[in-house]
């Protein structure tokens, strides 16, 4: 079965040490994640639990870090119960955030693998703008 993959990439006027701070930490992805609770000890190998509500529709992302190197890369395999997909290996994503240093600040590529279908692939891709603009929104005004 072919899985779908989406990247984007996006410009943030700060440097990647203050967006890998706000991509790995809990208290500080509620505030520009529509989320209420992200739990997770940040260790690789370790799970991330992210929680939140959607048209007051609760749901919580399941995921366990693969990558963790400070201010360069964060990687984690993802599966949200709110997807309409089983709980099985094969059903986990890849999400995947790699930070580069420029000259005005930072480089952010998001590469979102493994969509089982075009449904959640066209999903996703409105949603990746969202948690982007977000994300720079919040750490640009720090």
């Amino acid at each position: 079965m072919e899985t779908l993959t989406i990247k984007k990439t996006v410009s943030i006027h700060t440097p990647p040490s203050v967006v890998f701070d706000a991509l790995t930490t809990s208290e500080k992805i509620v505030q520009y994640y529509p989320l209420k609770e992200v739990t997770s000890t940040w260790k690789v190998g370790d799970e991330i639990f992210l929680k939140g509500a959607i048209e007051d529709l609760d749901f919580t992302d399941y995921g366990r870090i693969e990558i963790l190197l400070p201010n360069e890369k964060f990687q984690y395999s993802y599966w949200s119960d709110n997807h309409g997909t089983e709980r099985t290996p094969k059903n986990y994503s890849t999400i995947c955030y790699t930070l580069h240093e420029t000259d005005s600040g930072t480089k952010l590529e998001m590469e979102h693998q493994n969509l089982k279908t075009e449904e959640m692939y066209l999903k996703m891709l409105d949603v990746w703008d969202f948690l982007l603009s977000s994300l720079k929104d919040f750490v640009e005004k720090k």
